[in-house]
């Protein structure tokens, strides 16, 4: 009985309970399947592309409305920051009187239009000086636009609307023509509340409160009126 327990063993391979079930040939990699065609390398980078592409149609999408339809970024960053000067316009009506704080007030209540109107007042200016334009205006008004220099610029003198006696003066700027510089520089000059200005009696056209000028009431002296 002991031999022929021996020999089973022996068929067994020496071991009596038989294959060892943890031996490496149950990890064999013969035995392993193949992964799915999803889990592939080549299907990975696909995954990464198809991504990247993604994102960047979606950029384009979102950014497609800032610039306007049929003209290139390079036109669009070309166009100009201010107005072209616009060409000037006749006056309208015959000139009217409007001195002293009352004919200020009434030109103001008028608006829009009294733009164009002449005007006959009595002024007192500062010396005329080199304005520049406001940056960034929606429109230059043609008044103004007729009398720029090549830096962008028209002479102006600050003056004082109405006469010595009136209890309220509004500030004026009053736009100076090359040509009727030497008559704004023939007026008298006199005290005025301890400050020398000229006495002008004037015909202006009226501009009213100018976006191009910092929004300063303004207008345009046509011509100086004998005394």
């Amino acid at each position: 009985m002991a031999a022929e327990r021996e020999g089973v063993k022996q068929e067994r391979g020496g071991d009596p309970r038989g294959g060892d079930r943890r031996g490496g040939d149950r990890r064999a990699v013969d035995r392993r399947a193949p992964p799915p065609a999803w889990r592939r390398p080549w299907a990975l980078v696909s995954y990464g592309v198809l991504g990247a592409l993604a994102l960047v149609l979606l950029f384009d999408a979102m950014g497609g409305d800032d610039e306007p339809s049929g003209l290139p970024k390079d036109v669009v960053d070309a166009a100009p920051a201010a107005p072209p000067a616009q060409p000037s316009r006749p006056a309208s009506g015959p000139p009217v009187e409007a001195f002293g704080s009352a004919g200020f007030e009434r030109m103001v209540i008028a608006g829009p239009a009294a733009v164009g109107q002449r005007v006959r007042t009595q002024l007192y200016c500062d010396a005329p000086s080199p304005v520049a334009l406001r940056q960034q205006v929606q429109r230059v008004e043609p008044q103004v636009s007729e009398l720029l220099s090549p830096e962008g610029r028209v002479v102006a003198a600050t003056c004082k609307w109405g006469s010595q006696g009136d209890e309220r003066r509004e500030d004026f700027l009053l736009l100076v023509p090359p040509d009727l510089a030497d008559d704004f520089s023939a007026q008298p000059v006199t005290s005025d509340d301890f400050v020398r200005r000229r006495r002008i009696l004037a015909e202006v056209e009226w501009i009213g409160r100018s976006e191009s000028l910092s929004l300063r009431t303004a207008g345009v002296l046509r011509g100086v009126l004998a005394r």
